[in-house]
C-alpha cells in the first residue's frame, strides 16, 4: 500500500457502461454529498468534459444518464438562454464585446450532475473562455433557467 493510500484511503473506481471509468469521492461526514469524477465525450463540443456525478457506490442512476443526454440535446437552446447572463456578468468584470460565437468563445469543460431526484434540478456547467485564459466561467442552473454566473481564476 502506497503512502497516499495509507493517508487518504484506497481510491475506489467503478466502470459504468454510459459514463465509463468513474472515481468515487466519498464524503464520510455527509454521504449525500459523495460523488464520482469522470470524463465523457460531450457531443456539442466534440470533446471530453469533466463530470461530477453525485452518488453512492451503487453508481449513477438512469435519471442522471438521461439528464446528461438531455443537456447534450438541448445545448444550443441552453446556450441561447445563458449567453445574455454571461455577457452581463463577464462584462461587468472586464470589457467583453457581445458574444459573437458562443461555441468558439466558450468551451464547456465541466458539468455537475446532481442526484436528479428533485425538480427542478439544480446543476452547474463550467466553461473555459478565449476572453481570459486564466479564468473559468461557471453558470448555475435551476432546471433550464440560468441563475448565476461565477468567474473563478
Amino acid at each position: 500500500m502506497g503512502i497516499w493510500s495509507r493517508l487518504f484511503g484506497k481510491t475506489t473506481k467503478i466502470g459504468d457502461a454510459f459514463f465509463g471509468e468513474m472515481t468515487f469521492m466519498e464524503i464520510p461526514s455527509d454521504p449525500a454529498q459523495s460523488y464520482f469524477e469522470c470524463e465523457r465525450y460531450f457531443e456539442p463540443s466534440g470533446e471530453k468534459i469533466g463530470l461530477s456525478v453525485t452518488g453512492s457506490l451503487t453508481g449513477p442512476t438512469q435519471r442522471q444518464k438521461d439528464f446528461f443526454t438531455r443537456v447534450e440535446a438541448t445545448y444550443p437552446w441552453l446556450v441561447a438562454k445563458l449567453t445574455p447572463l454571461i455577457e452581463v456578468e463577464f462584462g461587468a468584470w472586464m470589457p467583453l464585446p457581445f458574444i459573437r460565437s458562443f461555441i468558439t468563445e466558450f468551451k464547456p469543460i465541466g458539468l455537475e450532475i446532481p442526484a436528479c431526484d428533485k425538480l427542478p434540478i439544480e446543476w452547474e456547467i463550467v466553461f473555459d473562455t478565449v476572453h481570459d485564459v486564466n479564468h473559468i466561467v461557471t453558470v448555475g442552473m435551476l432546471g433550464d433557467e440560468p441563475q448565476y454566473v461565477r468567474i473563478d481564476g
